[in-house]
């Protein structure tokens, strides 16, 4: 009865192996220790309860609790606001303490055992017939395809932990481009308001010129459009604006319709960029690399020679990417930095153009149509300058966070 039992197991094992071999790689296994996704997006109920603290009392001073606590968003307080009060970054934390008590080698070691069985089966298969070979080999097949499976699904705690700190750093970066989409909608906003008074003038000033015989009714209904579809504009940016302040507020702890103050983006560090070399950095960032340390952590986990092979691979690929992407960054902080110059300039030319316009306007001199066109210039042209200073910031935040350990 023992050895019917055993050979039930084994044969149960044996197709298990079969069918994991040709359907790699295999998505029910992957439910034992998958990686962690990336991409954040915002916990459904049951969500951790964001009115407890996760860290203790001692974490923080009483001061920096009390900055946490109030109704205030801080751009420089979105890490710590993150840590604490963020639905995934909590759940994962929950999780890894509860994945460090448990023996995370168990599932692993047993799908270890089935394949040394199946790999004993296979030597003590007789091999003298055509059928007995094939059994052998469908045997050894087998138990490399579970052993296999056993490497690339196991993940200990340093990993989970690796993963989950990479969640949670990926997190404050996004909550950074949040914050600043969320800053720069009132820009746009700005901008579609200068642009629509500017339409209206228009559409007035092409009904003057209608009512005087000098345009057509479709110009009329052309211009009343152009109005029209400024509105539309406004009504989508606003839309828009509301989606990103909730997002916000949900990830950072506050609740989806709660109205914190929101305080602006801090103005760029120019010195920070004298600061920046690709090539000394280069060392740093790879060290602190998420995908790195993963993939060093993962190796020294591994039995198979093909995966080790593969993940060595992946871990050179993975320092390459990193120094690839400090030197795209940089570039990019320097392209940001060049266009604010623009923009400055752009500024100041029509900063000088407004008030020649509104001396024209106090002497009469200058038509109500062409001292809109002239505000609506200047309008942009000063967010253009504010938008340069946000795009820079976070430029440079951008190549910060590769050196902290993230990859784009």
């Amino acid at each position: 009865m023992r050895n019917m039992k055993k050979y039930g197991h084994r044969a149960a094992v044996l197709l298990a192996a079969t069918a994991i071999a040709g359907s790699m790689p295999m998505t029910a296994f992957a439910t034992l220790a998958s990686k962690p996704d990336e991409n954040y997006a915002v916990a459904e109920p049951p969500a951790p309860d964001i009115t407890k603290d996760i860290s203790p009392e001692f974490a923080y001073s009483a001061d920096k609790w009390a900055s946490l606590r109030d109704n205030v968003m801080e751009y420089g307080e979105l890490a710590d606001l993150i840590h604490e009060y963020n639905p995934t970054v909590r759940s994962n934390r929950s999780t890894l303490s509860d994945q460090k008590k448990q023996n995370l080698t168990d599932i692993n070691e047993q799908l270890l055992d089935d394949a040394r069985d199946l790999w004993d089966d296979a030597s003590n298969t007789d091999t003298d017939s055509y059928n007995g070979r094939m059994q052998a080999a469908q045997l050894d097949f087998a138990g490399n395809s579970l052993a296999k499976v056993a490497d690339q699904n196991y993940m200990d705690a340093d990993m989970y932990k690796i993963t989950y700190d990479q969640t949670e750093a990926n997190l404050v970066f996004q909550a950074q481009q949040l914050m600043a989409t969320y800053e720069q909608s009132a820009y746009i906003m700005e901008n579609l308001n200068a642009s629509r008074a500017l339409a209206q003038a228009s559409y007035e000033a092409t009904v003057a010129r209608r009512n005087a015989g000098m345009a057509t009714e479709t110009d009329v209904l052309t211009a009343l459009k152009s109005v029209q579809d400024i509105d539309a504009s406004i009504l989508s940016a606003q839309k828009s604006t509301d989606n990103v302040h909730r997002n916000l507020c949900m990830m950072l702890g506050w609740g989806a319709d709660s109205q914190p103050e929101i305080r602006s983006i801090p103005a760029p560090d120019l010195n920070r960029i004298a600061a920046m070399n690709p090539e000394a950095d280069r060392e740093q960032a790879v060290a602190n690399n998420y995908d790195v340390k993963y993939n060093e952590r993962k190796i020294q986990n591994l039995r198979s020679e093909d995966l080790i092979a593969s993940t060595n691979a992946t871990l050179e690929d993975a320092r390459n990417k990193v120094y690839n992407s400090l030197k795209t960054q940089y570039n990019t902080v320097l392209d940001a930095r060049d266009a604010l110059d623009a923009a400055n300039i752009k500024f100041q030319l029509e900063t000088v153009n407004m008030n020649a316009a509104s001396a024209k306007a106090a002497t009469g001199n200058i038509s109500s149509l062409e001292l809109v066109q002239q505000q609506n210039a200047y309008t942009s042209a000063k967010n253009d300058v504010e938008t340069g200073k946000m795009q820079l910031m976070l430029a440079m935040e951008k190549y910060d966070w590769i050196k902290k350990g993230l990859t784009f």
